[in-house]
This record gives C-alpha cells, structure tokens and sequence, in this order.
C-alpha cells in the first residue's frame, strides 16, 4: 500500500517487520540486532520519482480486474436473505494493500471500464446508466473510499505497530471505508430513488452486517500479502527507521 514514490530499499524494511520481530520492540539506536555498538551509516537520498512505474500499474490493473471479476461472480451463498457477494472484498482489498493512490487508481480503472461499456458492474451492467440507478451512488463511494482508507491504512503500516495491534488497526481503517461507502450509497439511493434517509438506511442494514464479517476477512487477507510480500508495505517513519536493523 505504499505509494509510488517509495523506494525499494525503503519498503524491503517491511521484511524485519513481519519476519523478524522488530515491531514487539524497536532496536537501540546505533546498535545491531545483538546490542553490538555499529558505526553511523552515511545517510543516502534516494531519487524521488514521479508517477506509476511498471510494477504499480500491473497491480492497479490486477485489483482493478479482480474487483471487476468478483462483481460478475453470482453470490456463494446468502446469509438469511442478503447474499453473500464477494466484491465488496475486492474493493476494501485494494486500497488496504496498495495505498491511496494505487488503490484508488485501481478502483478508478475499473469504473472507466464499467462506465465505458464492459458488463463488469453488479449483474453484468454497465454504462454511465447505472450511476443514475439506486446503487450508483456505492460505485462513487467505492472510489472516494479508497483514497480515504488508503492514506490511513499507509499511515497505520508505516507507523509500524504491534503486531498483535496491526490486524485491529486494519479493521478500524476497513470500517471507514465502509462509512465513506454506504454514505454515497445512502445518498444515491435517496437521490436517484427517492428514498427518505430513515428506509434508505433501513434497506442496507443487513447488507452493512454481512460487510463486517466482509471486512476481517479482507484484513486476513492483507496481513498475509504483506507477510508473503512484504515489499509491498509503504516504507517506515523517518524516526522508526533509523532506529530498527543492523
């Protein structure tokens, strides 16, 4: 979830973060692993750089095709009378894992892709059509959400916090990013429908139950890709990073 100007080197430091230990207690400035003194390093500026390199947008357009396939994707199952639709998972996914920017950019890509005419909207539609629908207003909150819950889910990873801590954290950012959703799903389906707030919120009540279960497996699943990739963690604080590794 790191955004594009992080650099290599810095984000490898998401390694010693999930492998090794180091979030249960930071290192000793100025000392190894084993306590034993280091000389001081010269201080190394890496180059910024600007816009999406070839990696950022493979994974823009890997989420973007991901959230798009799990909306074609009929429910698995349906708990009581809400089916259990797996996209929501993908779109919580994405900015948790890629961060503001790459996340967003994801989500964006794939509402140019419905808007523009490919059936990769909820029951095979598509179309500028669909945002004027009762629904239309949950692809916008979609979009906004995830910049909003990826620039918290990039502060809270780079923040470096207990692991114990991490997975609670990361529950709390999928919560406002549910928030920002229904908010414009609310305020589509009294624009576009006509509904009064009080039967707008009443109609998603149980839809909104089934996303919270949606949202621990969605932080289940980004702690295990930062586990098996952990290059893909945003690099740490200034602070926190000169004071972990050898």
């Amino acid at each position: 979830m790191a955004d594009p100007s992080a650099t290599d080197s810095t984000r490898a430091s998401g390694t010693d973060y999930l492998h090794n230990g180091s979030a249960g207690g930071p290192a000793v400035p100025g000392q190894g692993s084993r306590g034993i003194p280091r000389a001081p390093e010269p201080a190394r500026t890496a180059p910024a750089k600007r816009g999406f390199e070839a990696t950022d947008i493979a994974l823009i357009a890997v989420f973007a095709a991901l959230i798009a396939v799990l909306a074609i994707i009929p429910p698995l199952f349906a708990i009581g009378a809400v089916p259990f639709a797996l996209q929501m998972i993908a779109v919580m996914a994405a900015p948790m894992i890629l961060g503001s920017l790459r996340g967003g950019a994801a989500v964006g890509l794939y509402l140019v892709v419905g808007l523009l005419g490919l059936p990769v909207f909820a029951g095979q539609t598509s179309g500028p059509g669909v945002l004027l629908g009762a629904s239309g207003g949950f692809l916008l909150g979609y979009f906004f959400g995830a910049f909003v819950a990826g620039a918290l889910a990039t502060a809270v990873l780079r923040s470096r916090p207990r692991r114990s801590v991490l997975p609670i954290l990361l529950y709390l950012v999928a919560l406002v990013d549910m928030v920002v959703i229904y908010a414009f799903g609310v305020a589509g389906m009294m624009i576009n429908a006509g509904m009064s707030l009080r039967v707008a919120v009443a109609a998603n009540g149980l839809f909104l139950a089934v996303d919270l279960v949606k949202a621990v497996l969605v932080v289940i699943i980004a702690v295990a890709v930062f586990t098996a990739f952990p290059r893909l963690m945003p690099a740490p604080r200034r602070g926190l990073r000169a004071a972990a590794g050898d």
